[in-house]
């Protein structure tokens, strides 16, 4: 059974501070690991190379890079309810049917400002984006039904929740004398 959190609320929190509990951009990956555990292993994002690499718990999906530095995360709410880590090492599962109008008045009461962003070549579909730093995004992907084949909602569904940055281009070279973290992911 779905835990009984405002999630609305929760988006706006990482749309102001760019952090979804612990789950913020540049978090460490061993911090995140004590907090909550070792994560589950989704493996490489690019073929040719260990890093970045993609972890996950629950259903919060992450990127680190090879310092160990959360580069971008996601949460796929077009699954109606996402298990998500708590401290205490636990999964709690929340309900994550949120409407267009329900998450722009969350926003508003967070003072939170957006630019809408929509494309061409989506249709159905429309971001609400985010800056809470010059260098960091929150994304808010809506869409304008549940499947193709169902007559367009009134209001829009919250499909689809992204943080990602700007700011690390170049990450230091590992620490060859550092043993494996353990997380299949080998400097």
């Amino acid at each position: 059974m779905p835990v009984v959190m405002n999630f609305p609320r929760q988006l706006a929190a990482l749309a102001v501070t760019g952090g979804f509990g612990d789950l913020r951009y540049d978090a460490s990956l061993p911090e995140l690991a004590a907090r909550y555990g070792d994560p589950w292993d989704a493996g490489r994002v690019h073929k040719d190379s260990r890093w970045p690499h993609a972890f996950g718990w629950g259903d919060a999906w992450t990127v680190f890079c090879r310092c160990r530095r959360l580069r971008s995360f996601s949460l796929p709410a077009w699954h109606g309810e996402l298990e998500l880590p708590q401290p205490y090492g636990e999964l709690d599962t929340i309900d994550t049917r949120v409407t267009e109008s329900g998450l722009a008045a969350a926003l508003t009461e967070a003072g939170c400002s957006w630019e809408t962003v929509t494309y061409e070549n989506i249709p159905g579909q429309r971001t609400l984006e985010v800056a809470p730093a010059a260098e960091l995004r929150v994304a808010f992907v809506l869409v304008d039904r549940l499947d193709h084949d169902q007559p367009p909602l009134t209001d829009w569904l919250l499909h689809k929740v992204g943080l990602w940055g700007y700011d690390h281009p170049d990450c230091p070279e590992p620490d060859p004398t550092r043993p494996d973290d353990g997380w299949g992911a080998e400097r």
